[in-house]
């Protein structure tokens, strides 16, 4: 023993250690004899109850580190001491422990609701009957294992209620972002990030795991369950376990595919060429405008050719030779108009630009062994997948080697170490301008998408000639650990890990020939004047020291779990950035290459570092009353001087009602039965870097344009803004939860059900002080002066039944959750920013009623403007410019019945006719799986949706003509109420109005602020309002899989334990689309947003694959 104990110290003081969850999780600890024991070799079978061997069962020594995996015939062998306590294990069954003997016959039990099943939370591990905070666990074999996912985080959306999984478009290297339970502060830019703990070590960005690594996901929802991480916490933690080195009876050898073709799940489209110029013609007219004009070329002249290409080709046509017209029976695809080119050709946008088949592949090879007392886990992953275009499509490689390796130094002391090495190699064409942007701007008769002479023109041409944008990211873990059971009850752990993220990023501006917009000759379309070169890299060190011990002990009935641990976590980030303009030669694009005039040089250096010391204690009474008492003493640089430290508590308690006496009636109905609560504190640390120091920033180079004339050298002067104000009182912000929680199990556990309600309140968030005037320079200082609330509940309920040799089941997640601000120091309340009693998200604007009719008006004035009727709201306040309201308009409802429609002052406390219609958060999200298997056959159909969710956007696919520069219009927008026309569009002739029309009268230019304060952009017609508002809302199949699992008798002819084939489809169709504009419900961003574009962007996609999965 005192062997041990000096250990013990060493392992203490020097930190190399083992955190317990990364290996083999025990529920009870034997003391280590003081006489060596006899060894015997110990064989057994583990088989279900049905007598079918169970692969893959742990079997462990409780209190030592030894164990075995039972191999394919369910058998296991062991050399342990006589009367050695063996816990045999296997997830979806009910764990038991036996004493050794030499042939041993073990049968487990079917846990249909998994109350045995052994749960990774903070440091540890607990027994799901035994939780009482708010932790759910992730299905892997319905989110991973048995379906293709190259990206961890997507696979996640869904799949426990509270998480909320957002991806705003389809764009291949996008990163998915995560909440748990709702906004939880608004400093940082509202930055509510779970921490993320991957093998006890956080980390920021999980798109470098390989899915098919990964051997368990918790979800910690409340403090109670968080804290124990302390300040990085506050918003949830995500657990991630990867796959360890487990003992084997022989090597094994898996290995898995997926192949893979991706299409765009919604796109826009053009109506004919024709309709399009009629549109901008009418809208234009309506502003009393007639000669309507796109880069020279004027529409009442071009109609005509468009009206004859349309007779003489039909529908649109693909990329090729562009034909010159001819004669009016042959007007081929454009025609000169002195100097200019007329183009009227209807290109299919769609067919020429965008793939309907991108390839993507993923290629993993695991092996898992053990040699004497060593046990190992090798894996290697590659995975590539290409975006959408066509032409120079942007493409993602990924690859992945890991190395775990534990060994048994004594039958008390494992020792083992992980190495993971990931890179991520992501190129795109770096185009001048937005390839999105520009193929829905403006119509498709002006992308015109063929050449002249073998040419091409400008779009095609900027994305051929392009440059790739490179970036490699290379992630490094080292992880070294140690485990020691030092008595019966006392186990000792402790890890350190260093990591190494490297980024490498650069591109160049290439001078690009073709022909140009306004033109047909060949020319530069961007002069090798303009060639820039620039390069970047970053790197950030993170090394985490974890050391804590376990003890575990019953007396009788009561059972006492304590752990007490420090942790320690530090990161040092460095960038730099260069770029250089005028090459001297674009084939040697180097940055000592090209001109030093205007040249730009950017530096970052951050740090940060964190401290903390925690404990937690267990307590049950025969597995009935249930305690957990939780502190952090915790510290991080991020804070003033002053206040580094701070202490945060939380507590739990759950009753398992089921387990008592006087429930047994009720058993076979109500299996089991829990209630649940929770309370506790944390700190926030995403508050943003040195929030609490007086800063002084060097002014950006782009904004020195006073110095001489702004010529390429004037950045070379040093310029700083204002020092930024920093209140003397700031501190933590510090957040509260509570948590209520109901478990119920029916019919033996078949059916069990969940629920939770939940409040999270920020009580020190900080906040604007109070309002400074401008003539300081520098915004106002934040204090601890707001006050965030987040309440919410969540509900789930699964089902597993077996009808002879077919297993069914179906599970059904439903959460939701509101954020309101309780205090933030806001006198004027305008509607479009925080205040006191705001609901977070909420969106303001009128309540649409209808279009206004020619009766609603009693004449129109010589200004354009028109008298309304008797008993009409007038509508003249919310005009500008040529716009007035008339026949054919949008109508909006007079709330307050004051006869004039208005928003007030914009403010909260006086809003005229403005009420809420909506808001940006996702409300009521949820998902189901259904499924089973039958004779080697399994089936998953998994659905996902969001109940509520709105956006208001500035989108030319919501509005016909709504920026006045580009006259964009598009196929589904051809239901709008109509000003009839003489042939020179100056002279009305009567209106066409309908009021199940999509879209009012058409005006060009509704992209701009109105009159009225405090709302979002949007004017004349597309004044925030109901009617315009887009709902998010959707269910969708997200994923379909069916496999074929080939029976073990003729797969072991040629020595393979396991292979199974299946195809996969993900996005196949949506069940609800809240709204009908050619974009993906999950689509909520676009390029050049102020320009229209929202939408404009890589969009969502529909997925066709197969796989194989191969265990030698």
């Amino acid at each position: 023993m005192k062997t041990k104990n000096c250990l013990c110290a060493i392992l203490a003081v020097a930190g190399s250690a083992f955190a317990s969850q990364t290996v083999m999780a025990t529920t009870s600890v034997t003391s280590l004899s003081n006489v060596t024991m006899q060894q015997q070799v110990v064989k057994g079978v583990v088989t279900d109850t049905k007598g079918e061997p169970i692969v893959g069962a742990t079997v462990s020594v409780i209190g030592k580190t030894t164990g075995a995996i039972t191999d394919l015939n369910g058998r296991f062998s062991l050399s342990v001491g006589a009367g050695t306590e063996l816990r045999i294990s296997y997830v979806g069954y009910k764990s038991v422990t036996l004493r050794a003997q030499r042939d041993m016959q073990v049968k487990l039990e079917e846990d249909a609701g998994q109350l045995s099943e052994v749960v990774v939370v903070g440091y540890g591990t607990q027994k799901k009957a035994n939780l009482t905070g708010a932790v759910s666990t992730v299905d892997l074999s319905k989110t991973m294992a048995g379906r293709p996912q190259q990206d961890v985080t997507k696979a996640l959306q869904g799949a426990v209620p509270g998480l909320t999984i957002t991806s705003s478009s389809g764009n291949i290297n996008e990163q998915a972002s995560m909440r748990i339970r709702g906004v939880g502060t608004l400093s940082n830019k509202a930055v509510s990030n779970p921490l993320i703990v991957v093998d006890g070590v956080s980390m920021d960005d999980i798109s470098f795991l390989n899915t098919q690594d990964i051997e368990s996901i918790s979800v910690l929802k409340d403090a109670a369950s968080t804290s124990i991480y302390g300040t990085r916490a506050a918003f949830g933690v995500i657990l991630i376990q990867t796959k360890g080195a487990h003992p084997a009876e022989r090597t094994t050898v898996t290995y898995n595919n997926n192949f893979s073709w991706d299409q765009a799940t919604y796109l826009p489209d053009y109506p004919d060429v024709p309709t399009q110029l009629k549109m901008a013609l009418e809208g234009k007219a309506n502003a009393g405008q007639y000669e309507v004009e796109l880069f020279g070329m004027y529409f009442d002249k071009l109609l005509p050719y468009a009206e004859k290409w349309k007779a003489q080709n039909g529908g649109k046509i693909g990329y090729g030779e562009m034909r010159k017209y001819v004669s009016d029976d042959n007007v081929g695809d454009y025609i000169m108009k002195g100097a200019t080119p007329y183009y009227y050709a209807d290109w299919d946008i769609k067919k020429i630009f965008f793939n309907n088949a991108a390839p993507s592949q993923s290629h993993i090879l695991s092996v898992q062994g053990s040699s004497g007392k060593t046990n190992y886990y090798l894996s290697f992953g590659y995975d590539e997948k290409q975006g959408l275009m066509k032409i120079h499509p942007d493409k993602l490689n990924k690859y992945n080697a890991s190395a775990n390796i534990t060994s048994n130094v004594t039958d008390w002391l494992q020792v083992g170490a992980r190495i993971n090495f990931t890179r991520k190699m992501y190129k795109r064409p770096d185009t001048w301008g937005s390839t999105y942007q520009f193929l829905w701007r403006w119509g498709s008769f002006f992308i015109p998408s063929g050449t002249i002479d073998g040419l091409d023109q400008r779009v095609i041409a900027l994305r051929k000639q392009a440059s790739d944008r490179r970036t490699t990211v290379d992630l490094t873990r080292l992880n070294t650990f140690a485990r020691a059971n030092l008595t019966k009850e006392l186990t000792l752990n402790a890890d350190f890990t260093y990591m190494i993220q490297n980024m490498n990023s650069g591109s160049e501006d290439f001078s690009v020939h073709g022909i140009n917009w306004g033109g047909v000759k060949p020319g530069y379309i961007v002069n090798p004047s303009q060639t820039t070169v620039w390069r970047d890299n970053s790197k950030s060190n993170t090394w985490t020291l974890n050391a804590y011990m376990d003890y575990d002990k019953s007396w009788g009935n009561h059972h006492f779990k304590a752990m007490a641990g420090v942790n320690a976590e530090k990161t040092d980030y460095i960038y730099l950035y260069g770029k250089r303009s005028g090459l001297f030669d674009e084939q040697m694009p180097e940055l000592n290459l090209a001109s030093q005039e205007g040249q730009d040089i950017k530096w970052e250096h951050s740090a940060r570092a964190s401290a903390g010391y925690f404990g937690r204690l267990n307590y049950d009474y025969k597995g009935i009353y249930l305690l957990e008492l939780n502190g952090r003493y915790d510290g991080s640089s991020r804070f003033p001087h002053d206040a580094h430290w701070a202490f945060f508590p939380s507590a739990s308690a759950g009753y398992r009602f089921s387990e008592e006496a006087y429930f047994e009636p009720l058993k076979k109905v109500v299996s089991n039965g829990k209630f649940r609560a929770s309370f506790g504190e944390i700190g926030n640390e995403a508050i943003g870097n040195y929030m609490f120091e007086e800063l002084i920033n060097q002014r950006s180079s782009d904004k020195v344009y006073w110095v001489e004339n702004n010529a390429a050298n004037a950045n070379k002067l040093t310029m700083y803004d204002m020092p930024k104000l920093v209140a003397n009182s700031l501190t933590w912000e510090r957040i509260r939860t509570i948590d209520l929680g109901l478990d119920l199990g029916f019919f033996n556990n078949e059916l069990m059900m969940g629920f939770d309600w939940f409040q999270r309140e920020n009580r020190d968030m900080l906040a604007p002080s109070q309002v400074l005037p401008n003539v300081l320079g520098a915004a106002a200082p934040y204090q601890n002066a707001g006050t965030l609330r987040t309440r919410g509940w969540e509900f789930n309920i699964n089902w597993n039944h077996t009808f002879g040799e077919v297993n069914v089941y179906a599970n059904f997640n439903l959460s939701d959750s509101k954020t309101t601000v309780q205090e933030w120091r806001n006198d004027a309340k305008l509607l479009n920013t925080n205040y006191s009693g705001k609901v977070y998200g909420d969106i303001w604007g009128f309540e649409t009623d209808r279009y206004f009719e020619e009766s609603d008006f009693t004449g129109r004035n010589a200004d354009g403007t028109w008298n309304y009727a008797q008993g009409i709201a007038s509508q003249k306040g919310l005009e500008q410019g040529s716009f007035h309201y008339g026949p054919g308009d949008i109508k909006y409802k007079d709330l307050d019945g004051s006869g004039v429609i208005d928003g007030g002052k914009g403010t909260a406390d006086d809003h005229g006719d403005l009420k809420v219609i909506g808001n940006i958060l996702p409300r009521y999200e949820y998902s189901f799986h259904l499924g089973g298997n039958w004779k080697g056959f399994d089936l998953d159909l998994f659905f996902q949706g969001v109940g509520k969710r709105d956006a208001w956007t500035i989108s030319s696919l919501n509005f016909p003509l709504m920026r006045s520069a580009d006259l964009a219009s598009y196929a589904h927008q051809d239901s709008y109420n109509r000003v009839l026309y003489s042939d020179d569009w100056k002279t009305i002739k009567g209106y066409e109005i309908n009021q199940g029309n999509r879209y009012p009268r058409l005006f060009p230019g509704n992209d701009g602020g109105g009159t009225v304060s405090g709302i979002n952009n949007g004017s004349n017609n597309y004044y925030p309002q109901s009617r315009y508002l887009t709902d998010m809302s959707y269910l969708r199949l997200k994923n379909i899989t069916l496999g074929y699992t080939l029976p073990t008798a003729l797969t072991q002819k040629v020595y393979i334990q396991r292979a199974r084939i299946y195809f996969s489809g993900n996005n196949l169709f949506l069940l609800h689309k809240g709204h009908d504009l050619p974009v993906d419900p999950e689509v909520n961003t676009g390029d050049g947003e102020k320009y229209g574009g929202w939408g404009r962007t890589a969009p969502i996609t529909r997925t066709f694959s197969f796989g194989v999965q191969v265990t030698l």
